[in-house]
């Protein structure tokens, strides 16, 4: 556990409706950000290349997808 970082603070799900990921802040007190702009108790659609942190003292990621990785609903994957 990071300090500033709540025990239940975002999480981060694949939309299947729309092949994305959205963030979902659950209200934390020291704040999701997202490119270094607050999410407040609010879902937000994050893209590769955005940089997600948590809390003021918490980690930041950046979100990269494989090239040839994709989500794939019911269809085995090849190799």
């Amino acid at each position: 556990q990071s300090p500033g970082v709540a025990d239940r603070h975002a999480a981060l799900e694949f939309s299947a409706s729309d092949n994305s990921f959205i963030l979902q802040d659950f209200n934390s007190p020291h704040g999701t950000f997202v490119n270094s702009c607050q999410v407040q108790n609010a879902a937000v659609r994050v893209r590769p290349g955005d940089i997600l942190s948590f809390g003021t003292a918490g980690a930041s990621f950046e979100l990269v997808l494989d090239g040839d990785a994709q989500v794939r609903v019911g269809m085995p994957r090849k190799g």
